[in-house]
């Protein structure tokens, strides 16, 4: 059964990342322009200067529901293999025909068929390859040339599919009163992880490895594999309703910490959010869930429900891919005019980009994920066997 609310935070999520993909310039914090337009649009900058963690809110998204999917089918005799199968329909052909479409845009740029130069500094052949093991965030992997906007997003894609290759075997290993004590000890060395790679790991890689190694972001999945647990007793749900207005106060001082952290050090790979920047935004985006699901009236819960919130969140995973590749071609089809001009430039291609990111990634569900998911659904979990507590 399909959550709105859920579907309505992953759009949010989508959303976020596109913002800050599309509008955020790196404005520097002595920067101040002339003129009230650039001002406002600084001031915009500003709001949006930790777009970049709706990947966190992802992460908590998937340790929610897939978690809460893992824990309910916890006795299932078709365990592994259901999970598997549904993952690899979900995520495996939309993905392999990304890396497979970029080899034939790569070809098509290098033949001199569009009369675009931009073929060159690619990394190797055996670079890209190793995205098919879902291995580029592991420390060997720097971009250039196509491949930087054509692949620099999936290093989550890598995190996840690894956090899956683990999930799994946690839940249907340890016990239900173990497995809460084992998900807080990763919610607290995810920091410290961080912080030691921080200090004595530099790879020669496009991205920091203290921000894309699987255990250094396993917190906020982590996280959501904790509020999958407890939101399935009885007796946390109606702590969350009768003590609704406590939770809202801890909402609104995490809030608070969310907006110190855009205002002063929105730079992801700041030792702010390394240390416990990114555990803060994480049990942020947790209570936002929480608080979603446990007042279906609230105002939190109807914006979520909103159908333009939920299509984007039902597209998410197209989105999140092409995005960046769709806005790294679109101003060079644009006229000269428009990207010469300081005010057309951070207007129109991110507008035009947007609109044909969704309209692709509306195709793509369509003619595509949604058959494929509905393929994988057809390998049930059966009826699994509830576990005893002891």
């Amino acid at each position: 059964m399909r959550i709105a609310e859920l579907d309505g935070l992953r759009g949010a999520a989508i959303f976020s990342v596109l913002l800050w993909h599309y509008f955020y310039f790196f404005p520097d914090a002595a920067h101040h322009p002339s003129g009230v337009l650039r001002n406002l649009y600084l001031i915009f900058e500003r709001c949006i200067a930790i777009g970049w963690s709706g990947v966190d809110l992802f992460f908590v998204l998937s340790g929610f529901l897939i978690g809460g999917i893992l824990m309910d089918a916890k006795g299932s005799p078709n365990y592994f293999r259901a999970f598997y199968v549904r993952r690899f329909y979900r995520i495996i052909p939309l993905y392999y025909a990304w890396i497979i479409l970029y080899f034939l845009v790569l070809g098509t740029l290098r033949l001199g068929i569009t009369g675009l130069s931009e073929a060159g500094g690619e990394p190797g052949a055996w670079t890209i390859l190793a995205h098919f093991l879902f291995l580029q965030n592991l420390g060997f992997v720097t971009y250039s040339g196509i491949a930087l906007a054509w692949f620099t997003s999936t290093w989550s894609l890598a995190v996840e599919e690894q956090f899956y290759l683990i999930a799994p075997l946690m839940v249907r290993i340890f016990s239900r009163r173990v497995l809460p004590l084992i998900l807080s000890v990763v919610v607290i060395a995810a920091p410290l992880m961080r912080l030691f790679v921080r200090a004595y790991w530099h790879p020669a890689m496009s991205l920091d490895p203290a921000y894309i190694l699987m255990p250094c972001r396993a917190d906020a999945l982590s996280m959501g594999m904790l509020a999958a647990y407890f939101y399935r007793e009885a007796s946390f749900r109606a702590f969350l309703s009768e003590r609704f207005h406590l939770v809202c106060g801890l909402w609104t001082a995490c809030l608070a910490g969310v907006v110190a952290l855009t205002w002063w050090s929105p730079d992801q790979h700041s030792m702010a959010m390394i240390s416990g920047g990114y555990t803060w935004l994480a049990f942020f985006y947790v209570l936002t869930l929480l608080l979603a699901l446990a007042s279906p009236g609230g105002p939190l819960a109807v914006i979520m429900r909103t159908h333009a919130l939920r299509e984007l969140g039902r597209i998410s995973y197209c989105v999140y891919i092409i995005h960046q590749a769709v806005m790294f071609f679109v101003p060079k089809a644009l006229p000269s005019f428009v990207v010469s001009s300081t005010v057309l430039r951070v207007g129109i291609p991110p507008i035009v980009a947007i609109v044909l990111t969704i309209s692709a990634a509306q195709l793509s569900w369509r003619f595509f994920e949604r058959r494929l998911i509905a393929r994988g659904h057809t390998y049930a979990y059966l009826a699994a066997q509830p576990e005893s507590v002891a």
